[in-house]
């Protein structure tokens, strides 16, 4: 009997203390979370009006500060047109400019770049270019893109001044990262400019805008880029933009020009079609026997997939 009271105490005794260490663990666990989530709804309060631009917020220590840059980042990366006016008080109150310029010094690498990021969604306007310009032309691609980004969110009327001028050409991801400052509506930039435009960056971008917001009246300027571009990968992605906005492509003009793809250029460019929904007819006129064979491969499988889930 006491072997059986001493077995059942000796587990009461296991449990409470299990249950105060996962306490005391929870506890602690909060207490090292930034408090970001409370951030970004004392933000979006104040982005929504509900609440007066004097700032309340204040991050004191340099941990909450960092949080306080990621909610603001966080909440304005996600809206689209949101006017982060009523953000300068809180950025000024808790000096967060000159906090970020100042770690931006300090570290090196992801770390540098995503202080960049953060930089590039507040209400800038005391910033000067001379601060940041030096990381321009850094070796590190993600710390030159942040930087890019920031110049472009900190001077939007000189975006175009700014592209113009890089020495590199830009990725296909850096222009969905500048995409995304227009879905935001930091920038604004006509699309037409950029289709003649002799420069590469600007090029790719004005192709970029077509395709993202489905501008289907640019079509005969996407012709007119097919037939007199010597520049391959503008070609290419001229008929990638075509293809997204569902246009045929059947014309001799393109076809020529799709003669002059490598295989593979001419394998992916099969499977973007088959992807965006052009029939195996279309397919077919395109591209040669194999390569329409591996096209209907991909149609079928599709086809198979759409039966699958409308039955379910």
């Amino acid at each position: 009997m006491n072997i059986i009271f001493f077995t059942y105490a000796l587990i009461a005794t296991a449990i409470t203390f299990g249950l105060i260490v996962a306490t005391l663990f929870a506890q602690r666990t909060a207490r090292a979370e930034p408090p970001c989530n409370g951030y970004i709804k004392q933000i979006a309060m104040i982005l929504s009006q509900q609440t007066n631009t004097n700032c309340r917020i204040r991050a004191r220590s340099a941990r909450n500060r960092i949080a306080l840059a990621e909610a603001i980042h966080t909440v304005v990366s996600h809206t689209y047109g949101s006017d982060t006016e009523p953000l300068r008080d809180v950025v000024e109150c808790n000096n967060l400019d000159r906090f970020l310029l100042r770690r931006i010094r300090l570290t090196r690498g992801a770390q540098r770049a995503h202080l960049l990021m953060l930089m590039s969604t507040l209400p800038l306007h005391r910033i000067s270019m001379q601060q940041i310009s030096r990381y321009s032309h850094s070796t590190d691609v993600d710390i030159r893109i942040s930087t890019l980004i920031l110049k472009l969110a900190a001077n939007p009327t000189q975006a175009i001044h700014t592209i113009e001028g890089l020495e590199y050409a830009l990725s296909p991801f850096d222009i969905a990262r500048i995409m995304a400052l227009l879905r935001r509506g930091v920038l604004h930039i006509a699309y037409e400019p950029l289709l003649t435009s002799n420069n590469r960056n600007l090029c790719m971008l004005g192709l970029a805008i077509v395709r993202t917001f489905g501008i289907e009246i640019a079509e005969k300027r996407l012709h007119h880029i097919i037939a007199s571009e010597k520049r391959q990968a503008i070609v290419c992605e001229a008929i990638y933009t075509l293809a997204s906005l569902g246009r045929p492509l059947h014309h001799m003009g393109i076809r020529q020009r799709m003669e002059d793809m490598s295989p593979n250029e001419r394998h992916r460019l099969c499977r973007h079609l088959s992807v965006e929904g052009y029939s195996l007819h279309a397919v077919k006129n395109l591209f040669t026997k194999n390569e329409s064979l591996y096209a209907e491969t991909l149609i079928n499988s599709y086809k198979r997939a759409l039966a699958h889930n409308t039955t379910r």
